[in-house]
C-alpha cells in the first residue's frame, strides 16, 4: 500500500515527466517553424508568390498543432492541481514559446500580403543577419529544455548564451533599421519593412523571456 504521500510525490513526478515531453515536442514545432521563417525570406526577395504562400499555410498548421500541445498541458496542468506546485511556471514558458511561434506566423502572413498588393519585395540582405542571430538565440534556448531533466545548472549557462545572443540580434535590428531610414524613399514601403523588422525583434525578445521562464523552472530543481 502507497501512504497519501508516496501516491502524491508520484503524480508530481509522472506531471514533470509528461510536461516536460509537451515542452519539448512544442520547441521542436518551433524550430521548424523559424527554419520555415528563413526559407520564406528568400522566396520573398525572388517574389514567388505561390511558394511563399506554401510555406505560409504550413506555418499555418504547424501554429495549430503547437496548440494543441499547449492545449494538452494546460489540460494536465490544470488536472493535476494542487499536486504539482510549478504548474503556473510551466504554463508560463509554454504561453511565451507559442508567443514566438505567433509572431512568425504574422511575419510571413506580411510578406504574403505585400507580394499579393505588388509591392517591390526587399532584398532578403536586411533580413538574413537578423534571422541567422534568432536562429542561433533559439538553439541556446532549445538546447536548455533539453538540458532541464538532465542538468539544470547547465540551463543556467545557457540562459546566460541566450541574453547574449539576444544583445546580438538588437544591435542587427538597429543597424537594419538604420539601413532603411537612409536607403528607402518610399513612406509606406519603409513603414511596412520597419514593421517587418520590428517582428524580428519581437520574436527575439520572446526567446530571452521564454529563457527567464525557463530559468526559474531550473531554479526549482536546484535550490
Amino acid at each position: 500500500m502507497f501512504s497519501i504521500a508516496e501516491e502524491l510525490s508520484s503524480i508530481v513526478n509522472e506531471v514533470y515527466r509528461r510536461s516536460i515531453d509537451l515542452i519539448v515536442e512544442h520547441s521542436r514545432k518551433t524550430r521548424d517553424t523559424l527554419d520555415l521563417l528563413i526559407t520564406a525570406i528568400s522566396k520573398f526577395s525572388s517574389s514567388s508568390y505561390n511558394e511563399l504562400k506554401t510555406i505560409y499555410e504550413r506555418i499555418l498548421q504547424i501554429e495549430e498543432e503547437a496548440d494543441n500541445i499547449k492545449r494538452e498541458l494546460i489540460e494536465q496542468l490544470t488536472k493535476s492541481a494542487p499536486a504539482f506546485l510549478y504548474r503556473e511556471d510551466f504554463l508560463r514558458f509554454a504561453i511565451k514559446v507559442d508567443e514566438i511561434i505567433e509572431y512568425m506566423l504574422s511575419f510571413t502572413r506580411r510578406l504574403l500580403k505585400i507580394l499579393e498588393n505588388k509591392l517591390e519585395p526587399i532584398s532578403k540582405d536586411i533580413f538574413e543577419p537578423i534571422l541567422t542571430g534568432i536562429s542561433n538565440e533559439y538553439d541556446y534556448l532549445k538546447e536548455a529544455i533539453m538540458m532541464l531533466p538532465r542538468n539544470p545548472k547547465k540551463v543556467l549557462d545557457l540562459v546566460v548564451k541566450v541574453h547574449d545572443a539576444e544583445s546580438k540580434v538588437d544591435l542587427l535590428y538597429h543597424d537594419a533599421d538604420f539601413k532603411l531610414l537612409m536607403e528607402m524613399k518610399n513612406i509606406k514601403e519603409l513603414l511596412l519593412y520597419r514593421d517587418l523588422i520590428h517582428l524580428l525583434e519581437d520574436i527575439s525578445d520572446s526567446i530571452e523571456e521564454a529563457s527567464d521562464n525557463l530559468r526559474i523552472l531550473a531554479l526549482h530543481r536546484i535550490i
